[in-house]
């Protein structure tokens, strides 16, 4: 709420175009400025429409560097308490011209709050500004802001009702706390006494229906069967045990079946033969069976292998033709065996192999579009395998088998271009990795050289032998990397 102004008390400075008047309505667009150039200071006093407290301060400046607010009651109003100080402008900004018409709004927060709670009757204002003496400074509008308490007698909090206070009759609190302490405890004990009492009637309402139930004359339960057996009345019970024919068709099955089943194993025991500790003597029948169970579960013969076992058997007219297993009658001589066909047969080249130091033995290599470390170890591993290594090759004496490339169109890739075997590095690990001499096709720069065939046969590495020269010990630094 805005507190209202109802008079200027004092004004120690004022424009005739601008008075302190205009301060008392800040609806106005209009100022309060000095008289004229050249002073410091200039001080207001306004004087309250009632006694309140100052909760909020709106200043809107005019070209004053420091405001100044502070306040007086009715009670010392030649003691003013400070309220709100503020500085808008340093001086260097005043002296330059640069001035700032700002407006600065002070809400409880930045009041003191100890001089909230006191009623005031009168405001003043002090304007400073001392660094421009050409200029006039004052006040655009200055508003003091309070807040009123209104009291309507209602214990009402927003959509609560408060709490009224009981009337103690002047015991104090530590009677009441006693009291309600006792009521609590001896609301507890008439509920412990009743569960107690449910407790012992339920008790004595089974203890009196459990002798009610001793005391009634009680018929014994009926045993039909058991009379019948103390009477002698057994086949009523158990029927009559005497055999008569089965009524079903299936049980006439199973009975046959059970017979048979008993039979056979009757015969069976007494065609078998025992030793005198009781163990079974296979007999010949058992033999033949096993066999005839051996020979079903074989693999079938092919028509050309018939032929083949035919051919054999004619040789010998007085084989068997039966059986291969069996010997014959006569010479007591098996058939010869039958030579398997060429198209079962699969015939397996031995690969050539060569010491693991001697794969290589054939080739003299180069290197190009390589750097170190990747070109030395190239190198290392091409002459571990037996390859001689080319620093500068030509068309004429230092014949150069296999140009090792990084990539196409390097100086000596076009030097060597039809003289040499271009392949990529991978034919120098692949080949020192799986320990075998591959095609070098496979791995050749040119595209056309790819499609062609290989002319060449894997050759695998063998263990080398120990006392193989050390090939890591070679200098590699004179070497041309172009």
């Amino acid at each position: 709420m805005i507190i209202k102004f109802t008079k200027i008390i004092h004004c120690s400075s004022e424009h005739p175009s601008y008075p302190a008047s205009n301060l008392l309505d800040h609806r106005k667009n209009t100022s309060w400025r000095c008289a004229k150039p050249g002073e410091m200071l200039a001080t207001v006093t306004f004087q309250l429409a009632e006694p309140s407290t100052i909760t909020g301060i709106d200043i809107g400046n005019y070209r004053s560097c420091v405001v100044i607010v502070t306040a007086s009651t009715s009670t010392d109003p030649d003691t003013w308490l400070p309220i709100v100080q503020h500085q808008f402008m340093n001086n260097d900004e005043a002296a330059n011209g640069k001035f700032k018409d700002q407006v600065q709004l002070f809400t409880k927060k930045e009041l003191n709050p100890d001089k909230i709670k006191t009623k005031f009757d009168r405001i003043k204002v002090t304007c400073m500004q001392s660094a421009n003496l050409k200029e006039l400074f004052g006040l655009m509008f200055f508003i003091a802001k309070t807040e009123v308490m209104v009291d309507l007698g209602l214990d009402v909090f927003g959509r609560f009702k408060l709490k009224q206070k009981e009337e103690n009759d002047g015991k104090p609190p530590i009677d009441e706390f006693k009291e309600k302490y006792l009521k609590m405890m001896a609301k507890k004990k008439t509920e412990l006494n009743l569960k107690d009492d449910l407790l012992k009637k339920a008790k004595e309402s089974g203890m009196m229906a459990f002798s009610k139930r001793q005391e009634e004359n009680r018929e014994p339960m009926k045993r039909p069967l058991l009379e019948k057996l103390e009477a002698g009345k057994t086949e009523e019970v158990f029927g009559n045990q005497n055999k008569t024919p089965p009524s079903n068709k299936y049980e006439l099955t199973t009975d046959i079946a059970i017979a048979n089943a008993t039979e056979m194993k009757d015969k069976q025991n007494e065609n078998v033969m025992r030793t005198p500790f009781g163990d079974i003597i296979p007999s010949s029948n058992s033999k033949r069976n096993s066999i005839d169970n051996v020979e079903s579960k074989k693999r079938p013969l092919t028509s050309e292998e018939k032929n083949i076992q035919k051919k054999v058997k004619k040789e010998c007219p007085k084989c068997t033709i039966e059986s291969d297993d069996k010997p014959c009658a006569q010479c007591g001589r098996l058939a010869q065996p039958v030579p398997l066909s060429p198209s079962i047969t699969k015939v397996t080249k031995n690969k050539p192999k060569k010491l693991f130091s001697q794969l290589f033995q054939d080739i003299t290599f180069s290197l190009s579009g390589y750097v170190n470390p990747q070109r030395d170890e190239i190198r290392r591993k091409a002459i571990k395998m037996g390859a001689t290594y080319i620093a500068n090759p030509n068309t004429t004496n230092n014949l150069c088998t296999h140009l090792i490339c990084a990539f196409a169109n390097t100086p000596k890739f076009q030097q060597l271009k039809n003289h040499s075997k271009i392949v990529s590095h991978k034919f120098i690990e692949d080949c020192y990795n799986e320990r075998k001499r591959l095609p070098w096709r496979r791995y050749a720069m040119d595209n056309k050289e790819k499609k062609k065939p290989e002319s060449e046969d894997e050759i695998e590495a063998d263990e080398s032998p120990q006392g193989t020269p050390n090939p890591f010990e070679e200098d590699t630094d004179s070497e041309t990397y172009y």
